[in-house]
C-alpha cells in the first residue's frame, strides 16, 4: 500500500481544468458521463472573463501567482467565445493555456487560432478520427511553436484499430509526441494483460526529453509515490496509480483545490470526482465577486474512488489512524 504522493508541481502554480460546455461533435462510449452530451451550453464569455479573473487574482494574492489553464470539453473548439477569453487571459495574467481538442476544425481554423495556445494536445478516437487530417492539424502548429501531441485513447474493444492509428501517426512531417493513452470506465480499466503491456510504455513516439523539457510550458508531471515501507516509485506516468488500483483515498489529506482545481460545465468549482473544494462556488453567479474569498488550503477526501488521472497524482497524504 501506498501513504504519500508527491507531485512536481512548483508551489506557486496552480492548475485549472475548465469544461465551459459539453456540446461535442463526437460521441465516444468511453467518455466521462456529463463530457458530450450537448445540455450544458457555452457561458457568457464576458461573465467568464470577470469571473474567472477575479478568481485567478484571489489565488496571486495567496501565492499561486502562475496558473496553467487546461481548456477541454466536450469539444471546445466549437466555442465561439474561446478566442476572446484565451487572448483576455494572456493579456492579464501570467498563464499558460493548453487545450484537449479532437482536432476537427479545419486548418484554416487552426492557422488563425494558434496563437491563442502554448499547448495543444488533440484527442484521437478511433470511431471518429480522420487520421490524415489529424496529422495536418498537429503539422501546422508544430510549424507554429504550439506544442502539440496526439493521445490515442486506446479502446479496449478495437484495441487492434488504436494501434493500428498510433502507427499512422507515424507518417506525419514532424516529429511530435504520441501517446497511447488509458481510458477508464467509472475509475477502473477492462484492458487484458496484453494491452497492459502494450501501455504500459504510454510514449509511442517521443522526440527525447531534452526536446521536449526546452519547449514545454506546461505543469510537468513527475510524481514519486511513497509506499507504506517508506519505499519509493518515481513515475512519469499519470495512469500509474489506476492502472495498478492504487486510486482510492477516502479520508486522505489532498491538495484539491489548493494546487488543483476543476470548474464544470454550469461552472460549479470543484474536483473532477465531485469532492467539495473551499466552499460550494459556482463561477457564473453574479455576485461571484463578492462570494469567492476562500482561505486555501488541501481538503479531506471523501470520495469513494479518484477516477481522474490528473487528480490521483495531485499531492496528498494519508492521514495517521
Amino acid at each position: 500500500m501506498i501513504k504519500q504522493i508527491i507531485h512536481s508541481q512548483p508551489s506557486d502554480m496552480l492548475r485549472i481544468e475548465y469544461m465551459p460546455g459539453n456540446v461535442c461533435n463526437h460521441k465516444c462510449h468511453y467518455c466521462f458521463p456529463g463530457s458530450n452530451e450537448g445540455n450544458l451550453l457555452w457561458p457568457d464569455v464576458e461573465l467568464v472573463k470577470t469571473n474567472l479573473s477575479h478568481l485567478l487574482r484571489h489565488y496571486e494574492s495567496q501565492g499561486k501567482t502562475k496558473s496553467n489553464l487546461f481548456i477541454v470539453g466536450g469539444e471546445p473548439t466549437l466555442w465561439k467565445g474561446l478566442e476572446d477569453l484565451c487572448k483576455y487571459l494572456k493579456d492579464n495574467h501570467d498563464i499558460i493555456i493548453e487545450m484537449s481538442t479532437n482536432g476537427t476544425r479545419k486548418l484554416n481554423w487552426w492557422e488563425e487560432n494558434a496563437q491563442n495556445f502554448d499547448h495543444v494536445t488533440v484527442s484521437v478516437h478511433r470511431e471518429f478520427a480522420n487520421v490524415d487530417h489529424l496529422i495536418n492539424v498537429c503539422d501546422l502548429l508544430y510549424e507554429k511553436d504550439v506544442v502539440v501531441g496526439a493521445d490515442v485513447l486506446m479502446d479496449p474493444d478495437a484495441f487492434d484499430v488504436c494501434t493500428k492509428i498510433v502507427d499512422k501517426l507515424q507518417n506525419s512531417k514532424y516529429n511530435w509526441p504520441i501517446i497511447s493513452k488509458v481510458v477508464h470506465f467509472n475509475g477502473t480499466h477492462r484492458y487484458t494483460e496484453e494491452q497492459l503491456e502494450y501501455v504500459k510504455d504510454k510514449r509511442k513516439r517521443f522526440p527525447g526529453e531534452e526536446w521536449y523539457y526546452k519547449r514545454t510550458k506546461k505543469l510537468q508531471t513527475k510524481i514519486t509515490i511513497i509506499k507504506d515501507d517508506d519505499t519509493e516509485v518515481h513515475t512519469t506516468d499519470d495512469s500509474w496509480l489506476i492502472r495498478n488500483q492504487l486510486n482510492y483515498f477516502t479520508g486522505w489529506e489532498c491538495n484539491l483545490g489548493l494546487d488543483i482545481i476543476k470548474i464544470l460545465p454550469g461552472g460549479r468549482i470543484t474536483g473532477n470526482c465531485g469532492q467539495s473544494i473551499n466552499g460550494d462556488h459556482y463561477l457564473y453567479e453574479d455576485n461571484f465577486i463578492e462570494r469567492f474569498k476562500p482561505t486555501l488550503g488541501p481538503v479531506i477526501c471523501s470520495m469513494p474512488v479518484c477516477k481522474c488521472n490528473e487528480e490521483t497524482v495531485c499531492a496528498k497524504r494519508k492521514l495517521s489512524v
